[in-house]
């Protein structure tokens, strides 16, 4: 996430990206023999790249993106960050729904439910990380907040990725 650790943290980064990677190709795997329209070329490795391929296939109407969802723990950082720079060079804003994620390209669109409580939310991501093993994204305070995760401070969350008009649609959609 937002550190100042330098390349001290690339290195665990590193090992997460790895670790999703290898998650992903093998999910992808399994879900190939069930759908040919998912097959994805063996070069596209990260989850980023097979995300993108899905949603280029999934508008032409031949895929879902139902095997992008990413099952784990989210944690949330607040204002000791604000006004940090991100890795898409803004300010970090506690206030806004915003999230770090180890390879969603910066900018997507995310979908966040939580498995506790049943909530969701959709996310922006703006930044990289988490740097916390076992965390598969880190939430803005507001974003924690409406999640119901901020005083236990972490949550079980399903992850997806969303195209611009699925994000308008869950965001308008009546609580």
């Amino acid at each position: 996430m937002l550190s100042s650790r330098g390349k001290k943290g690339s290195g665990l980064f590193a090992m997460l990206a790895l670790s999703w990677t290898v998650g992903v190709a093998e999910a992808r795997a399994a879900t190939q023999t069930h759908d040919p329209a998912l097959s994805v070329s063996p070069a596209s490795t990260s989850w980023a790249a097979s995300v993108k391929e899905a949603l280029a296939k999934r508008a032409s109407g031949a895929t879902s993106l139902a095997h992008h969802i990413q099952h784990g723990m989210a944690s949330w950082y607040g204002g000791r960050f604000a006004h940090r720079g991100t890795a898409n060079g803004e300010q970090f804003d506690p206030s806004k729904m915003t999230a770090a994620h180890p390879s969603a390209p910066l900018g997507s669109k995310l979908l966040v439910r939580s498995e506790e409580t049943g909530r969701q939310i959709v996310v922006t991501v703006n930044d990289r990380g988490p740097y916390k093993g076992g965390r598969v994204i880190d939430l803005s305070h507001a974003a924690a907040a409406q999640l119901g995760m901020l005083r236990k401070g972490v949550a079980h969350v399903a992850v997806s990725p969303l195209t611009e008009e699925e994000a308008l649609e869950v965001a308008q959609a009546p609580e």
